[in-house]
C-alpha cells in the first residue's frame, strides 16, 4: 500500500514496539509457523527471496482490509489510537476485553484501522531501508509487517475469525451473562433529579457546580457536548425554560437551535433540581456552561451514585418522559431531531416516569415524519381491526322477500 508521507531521507531502526507482544506471538506461534513455512516455500516456487513473498503477504492482507476502511474525523482516530495502545500494551485483542456486543465492535473497529495503518508504515520503512541499503533494517521491518499481517488477517479477515458470537455462546455456557451498558436500560432505573441532587450532596467534597451540571442533565437530558457549547436558562411561572444549540445539526438534519420547557413536580422526583436551576437564573442570569473536565467530573460522580449512570442514562429517561407526554414531533424537537424516526433509538413511552413534568419543545426547524417509523400500538390495532371487517359478511340486513299471495280459484 501507498503511503502519502515524504520518504526520509534516512532509515530509522526497528524499534520494540514495532514487533508482536509476548501476548499475541504466544497465541499465534502455530499460526506464525504456518505462515512463514509458506512465505518461504513461495519464494522458493517463484525464485525471490523469502523477503519479497512476505512483503506480498503484508500488501494482500492491507488490500483485503482496504475495503472496508471508512474516513474518520480526528477526534474518533485519536480515540481508535488511545484504544489500540491499550490492547497492544496488554497483548490482548478486542475480544478478551470486550464486555458487550458495542463494547467489542469499537474495540475492533479501531484496533483494525489503526493495525493496517502500522502495518502500511512498516512496509514503508522497509522500502525506505532498502534504498538506503540497509539490508538489515529492510529484512526486519519486513518480517514484522508480515507477522503483524498474519495475526492481522486471523483477527479480521479469515471466515474463522473470533466474533462476539463466539464469547456470548461461552459466557452463556459458563451460566455468565455479559455485563450490560446500555444507556436506555440505565435510564430507565435512573434516580429522579431530586434523587440525584441528594446523592450528589452526600458525596464528600463534591464541587456544588458538579451538582448544577448533573441537575441540568437530569431535568433537561441535553447532550453533553451541547453543555460545553453553553445553554441559558430562564425561569417560568412555575418551572424552567432552557434554550440549547444542537450539536449535532447541520444543514439537513438535526435541530441548530430548540426551546425546552418543564414544570416542576413534587418533592422527590425534581422540585428541588428545578428549585436549584431557578435559584442559579436569579443569581447569575441564566447562562451556563461546562468545560471538558465538569463533564469529566459529572460522570464520575454518576457513577458513584448507580453503575452505568451518566448524562446519556438521562437522555434516554427525558426521551421517555417527552414521548409520553408529547408524542413523536414533540419528542423529536426535545432531542434535538429533525425527523421522527431517529428517537426510535432512545427510550420507550412505556417507561416514562413522570420524573420531570415535560410542558413543551419548540424546535427551529420543522419535524419532517418518517413513513418507516414503527407503527404505535394503537395504529397496530386499527389496522388489524379494518382487517378482520373487511373479511366479515356484510351486517346490513337484507330486505325480505315478497310474500306470495295465494291464488284462489273458484
Amino acid at each position: 500500500m501507498e503511503s502519502n508521507s515524504t520518504p526520509a531521507t534516512t532509515t530509522t531502526r526497528p524499534g520494540p514496539g514495532d514487533g508482536l507482544p509476548t501476548g499475541l506471538r504466544a497465541r499465534y506461534a502455530d499460526r506464525l509457523a504456518q505462515a512463514n513455512a509458506l512465505a518461504s516455500a513461495e519464494g522458493l516456487r517463484l525464485r525471490v527471496p523469502v523477503g519479497v513473498a512476505m512483503d506480498r503477504v503484508a500488501r494482500v492482507v492491507l488490500d483485503d482490509a482496504a475495503t472496508s476502511w471508512a474516513n474518520p474525523s480526528p477526534a474518533t482516530l485519536a480515540a481508535y489510537r488511545r484504544d489500540h495502545a491499550r490492547l497492544w500494551a496488554a497483548g490482548v485483542t478486542p475480544l478478551d476485553v470486550a464486555t458487550t456486543r458495542a463494547h467489542f465492535d469499537r474495540l475492533r473497529s479501531a484496533s483494525r484501522f489503526i493495525e493496517a495503518q502500522e502495518i502500511a508504515r512498516l512496509r514503508f520503512l522497509a522500502e525506505a531501508a532498502r534504498k538506503a541499503k540497509d539490508t538489515t533494517a529492510m529484512r526486519e521491518y519486513t518480517r514484522q509487517a508480515f507477522e503483524r499481517a498474519t495475526v492481522f488477517r486471523a483477527l479480521y479477515l479469515d471466515a474463522d475469525r473470533p466474533t462476539w458470537a463466539h464469547k456470548a455462546a461461552a459466557l452463556r455456557a459458563s451460566g455468565q451473562r455479559p455485563t450490560s451498558k446500555s444507556k436506555r436500560k440505565a435510564g430507565r432505573h435512573a434516580p429522579t433529579p431530586d434523587q440525584l441532587l441528594v446523592a450528589l450532596a452526600r458525596q464528600p467534597k463534591r464541587c456544588a457546580r458538579v451538582e448544577l451540571l448533573a441537575c441540568v442533565f437530569a431535568v433537561f437530558g441535553v447532550r453533553p457536548a451541547e453543555l460545553v457549547r453553553g445553554v441559558v436558562l430562564d425561569t417560568t411561572p412555575n418551572g424552567l425554560r432552557l434554550a440549547v444549540a444542537g450539536a449535532k445539526a447541520d444543514a439537513v438534519r438535526g435541530q441548530p437551535v430548540r426551546v425546552l420547557e418543564v414544570d416542576r413536580t413534587r418533592r422527590g422526583l425534581s422540585a428541588l433540581a428545578v428549585s436549584l436551576l431557578r435559584a442559579h437564573v436569579a443569581e447569575t442570569g441564566g447562562d451556563l456552561s461546562a468545560t471538558p473536565a465538569d463533564i469529566v467530573a459529572v460522570r464520575r460522580a454518576m457513577r458513584e451514585i448507580q453503575p452505568g449512570l451518566s448524562p446519556y442514562a438521562y437522555r434516554h429517561a427525558r426521551a421517555s418522559d417527552a414521548k409520553a407526554a408529547q408524542g413523536r414531533a414533540g419528542a423529536a424537537a426535545w432531542l434535538g431531531h429533525s425527523n421522527d424516526r431517529t428517537q426510535s433509538h432512545y427510550g420507550h413511552a412505556r417507561s416514562a416516569r413522570g420524573a420531570v413534568a415535560i410542558t413543551s419543545a419548540t424546535a427551529s426547524r420543522t419535524v419532517r415524519q418518517s413513513k418507516t417509523l414503527p407503527a404505535t400500538l394503537a395504529q397496530r390495532f386499527a389496522k388489524v381491526a379494518a382487517r378482520l371487517a373487511e373479511r366479515l359478511p356484510d351486517s346490513k340486513p337484507k330486505p325480505a322477500p315478497p310474500v306470495r299471495r295465494p291464488r284462489l280459484r273458484w
